[in-house]
């Protein structure tokens, strides 16, 4: 296992050691001792989940804010996807910018994602399955998001197939008015 900063401070790529012979294939996205090895991170999660979606899915872009901000660890299991975090951290140099990779499971990498950081990503293969690790339980009420198309980045599709939610989520531009108007924290 390899971490490798990014550019975002606080967002990890983590390079997963893939072992196969003639049974089949083992993957461990997580060992806390190998992650405490290598780096400082918060490694108490709290919840696991996985999605399976088909060609052609966008799932973007999501967080969730204070109280119950968190950190995620986010990782391909099966098929390709195209993945994106949004830095929405006002504070952050990096605020506004994006970080992409395609997550593969021919390639196993994961994503170690800071709070103030939306998630979002394209499938690239039918039935592709990623799994999330959250160190704070789902809270509906503080699961905000971005809309996709609404932040300057190219997902190169021209009709994805999305969510009723995800369809109507604010622009980048709204998000940031709200939360300067109200005055609220995203962590």
């Amino acid at each position: 296992m390899k971490i490798t900063k990014t550019f975002i401070d606080g967002l990890f790529q983590v390079d997963l050691k893939n072992f196969e012979d003639l049974r089949g294939q083992l993957l461990k996205p997580f060992s806390q001792g190998l992650y405490q090895k290598e780096i400082s991170l918060n490694l108490d999660f709290k919840e696991t989940w996985f999605t399976r979606s088909n060609l052609n899915v966008i799932r973007a872009m999501h967080l969730q804010v204070a109280p119950r901000a968190c950190e995620k660890l986010v990782a391909i299991i099966q098929g390709s996807v195209l993945d994106v975090i949004l830095d929405l951290r006002p504070e952050s140099e990096t605020f506004g910018k994006t970080f992409s990779i395609v997550l593969s499971a021919d390639d196993p990498k994961a994503l170690y994602i800071p709070q103030g950081c939306a998630h979002g990503y394209k499938v690239l293969k039918d039935q592709s399955i990623v799994m999330y690790m959250a160190t704070d339980l789902y809270a509906a009420d503080l699961d905000v998001g971005i809309k996709w198309d609404s932040f300057g980045f190219n997902w190169d599709i021209k009709n994805p197939i999305l969510s009723v939610k995800d369809q109507t989520l604010p622009s980048f531009q709204e998000f940031k008015n709200s939360y300067r108007s109200e005055s609220k924290e995203l962590l």
